[in-house]
């Protein structure tokens, strides 16, 4: 809980570290401190302004002495003992005290020392449920940082605490053959607690999975053609609906997300962006799987053809009967779509018993700028329904070379859409530019800001 906090001060609003961390312990704890009290620690960023003791401890301090006498465990005279053990602790995690000694590891042009920064609010924030009788038994983890990262490169997320890790397994949007269903459930037992999870995203996350044990469960899986990852400030796997099969679906969703998985999941594997891209595929205006709360949605259109001279003025119209969202609307003058309110799902087609609406042009609708999470944001629809998969395939390497090239390292696309605008973005992606400069945007440097 403190780690989001910190974030929002320091990568947000660009706080320095001690005072990032007390606005964040005021946040999380109910401190009711003021802009008085956050101004005193102004001068402690950057250890004191000349490499002294880390902000990020002087910070914890600071908060800790305001908290500490409400704590259960809080003495008159134990503030000191107490603060010697945060400062034990702290120096554990970080293997120093001073800025001049954590910043050369851990600084970076983009965050500066937001890793530092975050350590030390796992650190206070630990330390606080210790002083309210809530100690989590000790952990057991003996890697460092710099072990956890590597492994998470690669698809597994760690255990807190502990020495294990959840093997994220990529399935290809949830489709597994026997034979690699298998070979996971094999993998899990041979390596892994013998648990598996599916994700969100279907994928497959083989449970606890010791450090020692990564390279090998990933040679076993390479064996049956399984691939690890999904971490990362890259384009993630996809996700499609069953449309393929569904009775509203119009496209083939597994033909297409495979497709799109082989060019942009695996074909831009090595491309850093500037934060994780997710892409979902619905067959129709169902949204199954809210291809408007990911970075880039596709939905399935089938845009009616209606023949208003075959039109009857029938009584009861088996059309506006079949609309589902009320967009077909019977008058005296025949039947009107009101092309505005029609979400072109295909259901109005064949109803007419005269064959007045018998055809229907099928299509994409192509969404941008979703996300789910602490911050959610619905995804806008570009003007125009995209005749074929070629064309949505161009939409989407310019919107992943957009991104890469005018993104800024921390914020999602939905970030990036709102600073450039709507109507640029969307202009940029119906353009050519982007892919006349593709070489150019590739070759550039890029940080990537996803922590997961």
């Amino acid at each position: 809980m403190l780690r989001d906090y910190v974030k929002k001060y320091y990568l947000e609003q660009r706080r320095n570290c001690a005072e990032s961390l007390l606005r964040a312990a005021n946040e999380a704890y109910g401190l009711n401190l003021t802009e008085a009290d956050f101004a005193l620690l102004s001068g402690f960023g950057g250890g004191m302004g000349c490499g002294s003791v880390c902000g990020a401890l002087t910070g914890s301090l600071a908060a800790l002495g305001v908290l500490y006498p409400k704590t259960k465990l809080a003495q008159p005279d134990g503030i000191k003992t107490d603060n010697a053990r945060l400062v034990a602790e702290f120096t554990k995690a970080l293997s120093a005290v001073n800025c001049d000694d954590i910043k050369p590891q851990r600084f970076t042009e983009a965050f500066r020392c937001l890793d530092a920064v975050l350590l030390g609010a796992d650190v206070l924030e630990a330390h606080i449920a210790r002083l309210n009788g809530q100690e989590q038994a000790p952990s057991t983890c003996t890697l460092t940082p710099a072990q956890i990262k590597e492994v998470k490169a690669l698809g597994f997320l760690h255990c807190k605490g502990t020495n294990n890790f959840n093997c994220r397994v990529i399935t290809g949007n949830g489709k597994l053959s026997n034979a690699r269903m298998r070979r996971i459930t094999e993998a899990a037992e041979k390596f892994g607690n013998g648990e598996v999870a599916m994700t969100t995203r279907l994928t497959v996350e083989i449970q606890g999975v010791p450090y020692e044990n990564v390279a090998p469960i990933r040679a076993y899986l390479a064996e049956e053609g399984l691939a690890t990852g999904g971490t990362g400030s890259k384009v993630r796997p996809v996700v499609s609906c069953k449309g393929t099969t569904c009775q509203y679906g119009l496209y083939d969703t597994f033909a297409f997300s495979e497709k799109i998985h082989k060019m942009f999941y695996e074909g831009w594997h090595g491309v850093e962006l500037p934060h994780k891209f997710k892409i979902a595929l619905g067959g129709c205006p169902n949204n199954c799987v809210k291809p408007d709360l990911n970075d880039f949605g596709i939905i399935g259109q089938r845009v009616p053809a209606f023949e208003s001279e075959k039109c009857r003025t029938c009584k009861t119209c088996a059309v506006e009967k079949n609309c589902p969202i009320g967009a077909a609307k019977l008058t005296d003058a025949g039947l009107v779509i009101d092309p505005n309110a029609c979400n072109h799902c295909g259901r109005c087609i064949g109803k007419c018993p005269f064959k007045a609406l018998e055809t229907g042009a099928y299509g994409y609708r192509i969404c941008i700028g979703g996300r789910w999470g602490k911050k959610v944001a619905q995804g806008q629809a570009l003007h125009k329904v995209f005749p074929s998969e070629q064309e949505v395939l161009d939409v989407l390497e310019k919107a992943l070379l957009l991104f890469r090239d005018q993104g800024i390292p921390g914020e999602r696309f939905a970030d990036t859409i709102a600073r450039l605008g709507f109507e640029n973005v969307e202009a940029q992606l119906l353009s050519d530019d982007l892919l006349q400069r593709k070489e150019e945007i590739l070759g550039k440097h890029t940080v990537g800001g996803a922590t997961c």
